[in-house]
């Protein structure tokens, strides 16, 4: 039997406990920082490689350049973050949600996402290259290029956001639900394989998946 809808992200639970306000200052690359609130802090072009966040929040923290390889977030609230340039590759984030923040280029490729949700956020160029999503939601964002090349995406949903660009190639989609999302430009298309588009989606889509096929309309 057809599935009559792809099975939606579970949901973030995200419930902080009373938390220590911390500077910036006292993080150290490796650290394991656990129960903490940075909020105003700036941790641009911090060397933070390999550090671990557990159920911490950054509150309006600027994180533009800093060094934010192998990244470990879990549990944890991003609100009103603001970056140029995010690099958090290879990273991996459990439970987290990242709300109205403003992001440039973020380098997340080869990361590992599981319940995240991300809204009310604007993004230039999201490179998640050959990462894993589970239970992921973009909410009321807007992303002018989303790179998911190479990637594993389970049950992600796209609601209410505009993609500019989004590039599939080599992806492989199970329960991906894009019919509440506007997709202005999509590169790879047999990376669709296992998303679910409404049927004004795939009118829009219909002429580059007939050049894509090499059907001729005439």
């Amino acid at each position: 039997m057809t599935a009559a809808a792809p099975k939606p992200p579970e949901e973030v639970r995200l419930a902080l406990p009373e938390l220590l306000d911390t500077p910036a200052d006292q993080v150290r690359a490796g650290d394991r920082r656990e129960g903490e609130r940075y909020a105003d802090e700036d941790f641009s072009g911090a060397g933070l490689a390999g550090t671990t966040f557990s159920e911490c929040a950054f509150e309006r923290v600027s994180l533009h350049d800093a060094d934010l390889r192998r990244l470990h977030l879990a549990e944890c609230g991003l609100r009103a973050v603001e970056a140029a340039v995010l690099s958090v590759p290879r990273s991996s984030w459990r439970t987290v949600g990242v709300a109205a923040s403003r992001l440039g280029a973020v380098e997340a490729y080869e990361s590992t996402w599981r319940s995240v949700l991300v809204e009310e956020c604007k993004l230039g160029y999201l490179n998640a290259r050959a990462s894993t999503w589970t239970d992921v939601t973009l909410r009321g964002c807007t992303v002018e290029e989303l790179d998911l090349s190479g990637a594993t995406l389970r049950r992600v949903a796209l609601t209410g956001s505009r993609i500019g660009t989004l590039h599939l190639g080599g992806t492989t989609l199970h329960d991906v639900d894009l019919r509440r999302s506007t997709l202005d430009v999509v590169d790879g298309l047999a990376g669709l394989a296992g998303a679910w588009v409404s049927e004004t989606q795939l009118f829009e889509l219909a002429p580059l998946l007939a050049a894509h096929l090499g059907i001729r309309v005439g």
